[in-house]
């Protein structure tokens, strides 16, 4: 792979976002070039910080940079190449991710979904609270007999 190409795509990114306009069809182009340089700064952007593949990306970017490092430390620098794939790999990956993400975000429909989906959350979880006051309601109120009748 031309190392000459990765200045290039960088170069392209950070101008096709300065000159795009602020629509719904523009929006991700940020996310995805912050995430392309630095990946989980995207998803940071979205909103996302704390999700698992967020937590596997970071994980990916820390393990090939140490690979990177150590392999080059130790074998003199040829070796360093195995390090360099699963690193501009997962830039890759991140970007479309928070590409994507932004997408997402910006869409009613999948937002109503998401507001549909909190409500639902929230009633079981008051459902759920509910039963378990109910419950320990019963076993107090049954010890409580059971207290009583063996005092006889």
């Amino acid at each position: 792979m031309n190392i000459k190409f990765f200045p290039l795509a960088v170069s392209f990114l950070m101008m096709s976002n300065m000159y795009l306009p602020n629509s719904a069809q523009a929006g991700g182009f940020k996310e995805a070039g912050a995430s392309f340089l630095v990946p989980t700064t995207g998803q940071a952007m979205n909103g996302e910080i704390g999700a698992t593949k967020t937590k596997i990306m970071a994980g990916i970017e820390l393990a090939s940079i140490t690979a990177i490092t150590v392999l080059g430390i130790a074998a003199g620098g040829g070796v360093v190449w195995f390090g360099l794939g699963p690193l501009l790999g997962n830039h890759l990956v991140s970007a479309v991710d928070a590409f994507q993400g932004a997408q997402y975000k910006e869409d009613p429909n999948f937002q109503s979904q998401v507001v549909d989906a909190q409500r639902t959350l929230d009633m079981s979880r008051q459902r759920r609270f509910e039963r378990e006051q109910n419950y320990r309601s019963d076993i107090r109120d049954r010890v409580r007999r059971a207290g009583e009748v063996s005092a006889y």
